[in-house]
């Protein structure tokens, strides 16, 4: 038995998880408000479509709270949505934030609320090396996707749309919410395909986390539940929609997904999903599940370039697809996405070849590629593109 184990692992999220879970936002505020001034960061128009936008303010007002509320318009949480949002929490000093959404809205709100006590343009701190060093407004996060993780992680996606045209990360440990809160109810309208897709991407992050050269045995564990149960019911979910066992067990998938890779970060998969999103207008779930078969693949070759665990590690990958080798992980992963309507070719979205070598021009993050166990070289990615052209 190895006796050198050594390891850490940090979330300090209190997380709060099931079926009409947001029927205790009010305690969970009153936890954590530090005055009555409360804003509401969410999706465009979504609160509405979730039917929670008139209870939430009779709520807040009812109990002595003021609520203002910042609707981000588009899909993306990008440098002038933050900056003009950071402004309005400087300016009415709030005592705390409540991001509801998916990916990018509860991305916002993280980066409004630790800019709101932190001056400057995110981009002071995105490219110019500024550092984080007061602890934001206190954040409550309620995510109404299966998929992104990042009500229970530290860092945002910023996306840079005007002359660096690129995807930033923030990341401080100052960026934690202080809750989460995950009732599988708000996501009975999402579109079963945009639920296909944010729930690859919750696959993605829990197959990345347990391949990472930084995995640990806490993360893991949520990795290895993540996958089981993202496989499990991903497309039970897509065919009945409307089925709130399926909905539960996608978003506690999601969770763990988020609880795995909040201390490993992602990987190469990741790295290369991005140009594919910003220049392609891939669905993010979508670009990460379109190059996941391929990397499954690679990874699981024994190289010199592989670390010497990584092969066993995507063996036990393999065997949560049900199947004995990488390839046919791989072309199950590609048969899922197919039995969901989804994309599984990069011509599908009209990307020729130059568009492949901007993706793999624009498809090393640092952050990212380094924790793959195998060395990627722009000649193996071209290779991994071709597989799927």
């Amino acid at each position: 038995m190895t006796t050198n184990i050594s390891y850490s692992y940090y979330n300090p999220v209190e997380t709060i998880f099931g079926v009409h879970a947001f029927k205790k936002i009010l305690p969970t505020i009153q936890k954590y408000v530090q005055n009555n001034h409360i804003l509401i960061v969410s999706d465009e128009n979504l609160l509405n479509i979730l039917g929670i936008h008139e209870n939430l303010h009779t709520l807040l007002k009812a109990n002595g709270y003021t609520a203002d509320f910042f609707e981000k318009p588009g899909k993306y949480s990008s440098i002038s949505i933050i900056d003009r949002g950071a402004e309005r929490v400087r300016k009415h000093q709030y005592g705390l934030i409540i991001g509801i959404g998916g990916g990018s809205a509860m991305d916002t709100a993280k980066c409004m609320a630790i800019l709101g006590r932190n001056n400057g343009s995110i981009n002071d701190y995105l490219k110019k090396g500024k550092s984080l060093e007061k602890t934001g407004v206190p954040l409550i996060l309620v995510p109404t996707t299966a998929g992104t993780g990042s009500e229970v992680t530290r860092w945002a996606t910023v996306w840079d749309l005007g002359d660096f045209f690129k995807k930033f990360s923030l990341s401080d440990p100052k960026m934690f919410a202080k809750a989460s809160i995950i009732d599988p109810t708000l996501l009975l309208k999402l579109p079963p395909k945009m639920s296909a897709m944010t729930g690859l991407d919750a696959l993605s992050q829990a197959i990345e986390a347990y391949w990472s050269k930084n995995h640990n045995p806490v993360s893991d564990e949520f990795a290895l539940k993540s996958i089981e149960l993202i496989l499990e019911n991903i497309t039970k979910m897509f065919h009945n929609p409307s089925d709130l066992s399926y909905r539960t067990q996608m978003a506690l998938g999601s969770m763990f997904s988020g609880l795995a890779f909040s201390n490993t970060k992602t990987t190469a998969v990741h790295s290369v999903s991005y140009p594919m999103t910003l220049h392609f207008n891939i669905p993010h779930g979508l670009a990460c599940a379109l190059t996941l078969g391929e990397f499954i693949k690679f990874n699981a070759l024994e190289t010199p370039n592989n670390t010497l665990e990584a092969p066993q590690r995507l063996q036990t990958i393999i065997s949560l697809f049900k199947t004995k080798t990488a390839e046919e992980a791989a072309l199950k992963l590609t048969m899922i996405m197919k039995e969901m309507a989804l994309e599984t070719k990069l011509s599908q979205f009209n990307i020729d070849e130059n568009g492949i070598e901007k993706i793999i021009a624009e498809g090393f993050t640092p952050d990212r590629v380094k924790h793959n166990p195998r060395l990627v070289t722009k000649e193996d990615l071209r290779e991994i593109l071709h597989n799927i052209k």
